[in-house]
């Protein structure tokens, strides 16, 4: 029997496919400010990372707090727009998802790169209060390194009580999955929701959250597996 007992999700590109709406964020913050980037470069260099890290790589420089601060409200406030403007929903099945493991009672959590501003607007927006406490909507507050480490999934572990190699980690960029490998997750699903290439990767790949229904109902312990309709 499997020893899986938990799930931490990312969040940006995995429940919530907004990468078209972080790249048109961006695309517009840097016409501004008269840099220019392709959607592969964006992708490579700024997805999963910290507003720290990438305006670093954006200015080549490091930034003062105060420019770092503004930068990243005027960057998260375009994109945030774009979410409100459009009426941009979690991806179809997450929240069907959410409810069968609530009612497995299997632990769960997110842990996304996304600062303060940005994951209180998740937790309200799409109803999170629903299926997770506060505390296991783990977010970037600066007092660890940011993926590719793991520190963020060792928190978001700490916070349901499990050991890394008894959760599933659901993560779609490549910073997140490399985070989950140091993590010593007992498995790695990845969520292809942008059409990229993971071949180099041997771990599971969806592009779908149907697909998931069977990932966790076999993987979970099945003495707490229920049908998922």
């Amino acid at each position: 029997m499997s020893t899986l007992q938990g799930i931490i999700f990312d969040f940006n590109g995995t429940l919530l496919w907004d990468t078209p709406y972080h790249n048109k964020a961006w695309n517009i913050f840097l016409k501004k400010y008269g840099i220019s980037l392709s959607d592969k470069e964006i992708h490579e260099n700024m997805h999963g990372k910290t507003n720290a890290e990438i305006f670093k790589y954006l200015f080549k420089r490091e930034l003062e707090p105060q420019e770092l601060e503004m930068f990243a409200l005027e960057k998260e406030g375009i994109y945030r727009n774009l979410i409100l403007r459009d009426n941009f929903q979690l991806q179809d099945k997450v929240t069907e998802l959410f409810d069968y493991c609530l009612a497995c009672a299997i632990p769960m959590s997110v842990a996304t790169s996304s600062d303060k501003e940005n994951a209180d607007f998740f937790y309200r927006r799409y109803g999170f209060k629903k299926w997770f406490m506060p505390m296991r909507f783990v977010y970037n507050d600066y007092t660890f390194k940011s993926k590719p480490e793991p520190d963020i999934f060792f928190r978001a572990a700490e916070r349901m009580f499990l050991n890394p190699k008894d959760i599933i980690v659901f993560e779609d960029s490549p910073s997140g999955i490399r985070a989950a490998e140091k993590f010593g997750a007992g498995q790695i699903v990845i969520v292809n929701s942008s059409n990229e290439d993971y071949s180099m990767y041997t771990h599971q790949i969806i592009t779908n959250f149907e697909d998931a229904k069977r990932i966790i109902k076999f993987e979970i312990d099945d003495s707490r597996s229920k049908e998922w309709e």
